[in-house]
């Protein structure tokens, strides 16, 4: 006997779907310290959030999110190799397997503030109120899964902030944010100029964070040559 859902629950099914993306996309940028995949899941989120839109503003609007997130990956992404080069010129120049090893263990713990257990903790908790909010709650008529998919990008963006030592990981937890806020202004006030706005500041945001991350370890550098860090 063939299942046939009418199209209410086909647009409901593929809410859940999209939904069920979001929350793995976020898992994967707390809970991986891999740059490479952390980019690659906040792409995933900007697809995701644009399939969300989609059912609010017409899909060439909705696109236009796309491509943002496209260029302000694009941007990350090629911060990122130089980090990376930087990293890999310092293994180079390390005088044995000894300081080569610190470099190593000091990459890995300058992504995040603490370990996993507690970021799979943090990360449960957050899912567990958002879901708790958005279904006993109604915020200006939205419904359910835009309630969930606006909040739920905007309290995991935060607890990226939060637990983010680095500075592009703190970038990837701000445009999470704004990916949240982005979702639920539209479905609340349909601004044109608001979401043409907010496209154009994660470009900014990108160039920014690609700035301060570029300049951080200039000033560690510095400081390091007056004696202000030993």
């Amino acid at each position: 006997m063939a299942l046939v859902l009418s199209f209410p629950e086909l647009i409901q099914f593929f809410n859940a779907n999209i939904l069920v993306g979001l929350i793995v996309a976020a898992a994967f940028i707390v809970l991986i310290a891999d740059w490479r995949v952390a980019l690659f899941a906040l792409l995933a989120q900007y697809l995701l959030a644009a399939a969300l839109l989609a059912g609010l503003v017409p899909l060439p609007m909705a696109l236009v999110r796309v491509v943002s997130g496209a260029f302000a990956a694009a941007i990350l992404y090629f911060t990122f190799r130089r980090a990376e080069d930087n990293y890999r010129r310092a293994l180079q120049d390390a005088e044995d397997a000894a300081a080569r090893l610190v470099i190593r263990q000091l990459y890995r713990l300058q992504v995040f503030v603490v370990g996993l257990p507690f970021r799979v903790f943090a990360l449960a908790l957050v899912a567990v109120g958002i879901i708790g909010i958005a279904s006993s709650m109604t915020f200006l008529g939205l419904s359910a899964d835009i309630l969930f998919g606006g909040l739920w990008l905007i309290a995991a963006g935060v607890l990226v902030a939060i637990l983010s030592r680095e500075v592009l990981r703190l970038g990837f937890g701000i445009l999470m944010f704004t990916n949240g806020f982005v979702i639920l202004e539209t479905a609340t006030q349909s601004s044109l100029l608001l979401y043409g706005l907010i496209n154009i500041s994660d470009l900014l945001l990108a160039l920014v964070i690609a700035n301060l991350a570029a300049l951080a370890p200039e000033l560690r550098d510095l400081r390091q040559r007056r004696g202000e860090i030993r």
